[in-house]
């Protein structure tokens, strides 16, 4: 399968960008790779993009958006990050996120933006790349002082962690572990967990006939006015509609 990038050659002509090292990532496994103008729109892609996307060549991309393959849920917050990097000309690097996998799967990635400037420093475009990020702990995760916590975190999420616990696992105080925690991945320790409830909530909503209420309790919530709640706040939708949305796909796709 071809595996290369695909770009729109009018914008970058116009621009004057010649090449923005896009080849690099055509060889690294697993990596997403985009850059959209500052409307936000496709001007290159790779194909596992593409294919992430659904379509069969990054071609098809071009001069789309992401509401054009994401609902509501997932374009508003990415078409957020895109326009403060635009606005503002700073990187944004290794923001944690959950990213659809289709089938009411959702997968844990890592997602860098960097500005596109021209020669007067405008900022022209953006770049990204999005890749995956383990649902265990990667080998430099493993190796660091993180990763003990970490482990604890992906294998007891549903139990109500101390942050003070995990710091120690880190031999950290609390104020230095949630200080590292939060510059590695961008949230703070409790987010992180409530990220991983999410994962498994998602998986269980589309993929059991587990009621709200037993889901709720097997993640870790309260209840299950808690974890609509906590659902909602993470995926933008409640449990409910996510259920019915990724349930109608998988039936449609069967």
């Amino acid at each position: 399968m071809n595996t290369g990038t695909i770009k729109d050659e009018s914008f970058f002509e116009q621009h004057q960008l010649i090449d923005h090292g896009e080849g690099l990532f055509d060889h690294l496994p697993g990596f997403l790779y985009f850059v959209k103008d500052t409307d936000l729109r496709f001007v290159s892609a790779n194909y596992r993009l593409a294919k992430k996307l659904g379509v069969d060549s990054p071609k098809e991309l071009l001069g789309k958006m992401d509401r054009d393959f994401f609902p509501p849920s997932q374009y508003t917050k990415y078409e957020k990050d895109d326009i403060e990097v635009i606005r503002s000309g700073t990187p944004l690097y290794n923001k944690v996120e959950l990213v659809p996998r289709g089938k009411g799967f959702v997968d844990w990635s890592t997602t860098t933006k960097i500005p596109l400037f021209n020669a007067t420093g405008e900022v022209i475009a953006i770049a990204g790349t999005t890749r995956p990020f383990s649902t265990g702990t990667s080998a430099i995760d493993i190796h660091s002082e993180l990763g003990a916590p970490l482990k604890t975190m992906h294998s007891r999420f549903a139990e109500n962690l101390p942050v003070s616990e995990l710091a120690k696992q880190a031999h950290l105080s609390v104020s230095a572990f949630e200080r590292k925690f939060k510059k590695q991945f961008h949230m703070t320790p409790r987010q992180y967990i409530r990220h991983l409830r999410v994962h498994d909530a998602c998986y269980k909503l589309s993929h059991s006939n587990e009621s709200l209420a037993d889901i709720a309790a097997s993640c870790g919530y309260v209840d299950q006015s808690h974890f609509s709640r906590e659902f909602s706040r993470v995926t933008n939708e409640t449990p409910l509609k996510y259920r019915k949305r990724h349930r109608a796909k998988i039936s449609h796709n069967s």
